[in-house]
């Protein structure tokens, strides 16, 4: 058995794919094993919410993220093994060509993987799967556990402007004038993009309200809606989590991601898979 915050972190390059799940020897199939999986949108609080399960609950393993699943297997196999894809609106778009191949995405990607011999007995964990698809490939996990991290658009939105994260890099739809500041200019970086059709008109203006009192620039509020809107095209939270609840309601926590901080998501989920 393992303590709490002895987990390994599994390298994309560890595991090996075997595409088709039934060329997968059962001793090192993640079906073999409870996994709990994180579902959700860009900015939900997937990595956060890995992080704190990780170290409190008494995982075997961490899979390699979504994202470096994604550089390993999706993206070779669309553009040929040619450069890293850096831009997030041009993932999706390959990732969306990639499910016309394999209709269940990273969820069908799963049953390909095959776990270190060496690994030891216990759960892993995955951040994670988005739309009604994947968890749908996911669901014929037979020991899989479903985290759903709801957030509304607006919320992940902020949290997107606020993370300084690297991997978020996108080109906006519109050019946006650099110097430009205020109200009316982060109204039209959200508008540009299209990013009013995804919440109602009183949490835009709420949402317009928090940017510029956080003094966030055009600039950024731009890339971000361009990404949370190009994500919308491809993955319904909705649909996702219906799915689930459908498939595998035993096997489902939902959990409001907008309402209550990381620590108490992890604490929830970790009580939850420890009540079973």
């Amino acid at each position: 058995m393992h303590s709490v915050g002895d987990v390994r972190h599994l390298e994309a390059g560890e595991l090996d794919v075997v595409q088709g799940p039934a060329a997968v020897p059962a001793a090192g199939a993640l079906g073999g094993r409870t996994v709990l999986v994180l579902v959700g949108l860009t900015g939900a609080g997937k990595t956060t919410t890995a992080q704190h399960l990780a170290a409190r609950m008494p995982l075997a393993a961490v899979l390699p993220d979504r994202r470096a699943l994604t550089d390993r297997v999706i993206l070779p196999s669309m553009t040929g093994g040619a450069a890293a894809v850096t831009d997030r609106v041009e993932r999706f778009r390959l990732t969306a060509a990639f499910k016309e191949r394999h209709p269940g995405g990273m969820g069908e990607v799963l049953s390909w993987l095959r776990l270190p011999a060496d690994l030891p007995a216990g759960a892993i964990l995955f951040d994670g799967l988005r739309g009604e698809a994947e968890v749908t490939a996911a669901a014929a996990l037979a020991n899989g556990r479903f985290l759903v991290l709801d957030c509304p658009p607006a919320h992940r939105l902020w949290r997107l402007c606020g993370r300084n994260d690297p991997f978020d890099q996108a080109s906006a739809t519109t050019a946006v004038d650099a110097s430009a500041h205020g109200t009316d200019a982060i109204r039209e970086a959200l508008r540009g993009e299209g990013f009013d059709a995804l919440v109602g008109a009183a949490d835009f203006a709420r949402l317009v309200r928090t940017l510029v009192d956080r003094a966030v620039g055009p600039e950024a509020v731009a890339r971000s809606a361009a990404i949370i809107v190009e994500e919308s095209h491809h993955y319904d939270p909705d649909e996702a989590r219906a799915a689930l609840l459908r498939l595998a309601p035993d096997r489902t926590l939902v959990l409001d991601t907008a309402k209550l901080d990381p620590e108490t998501v992890a604490r929830a989920a970790a009580d939850w898979l420890a009540g079973e």
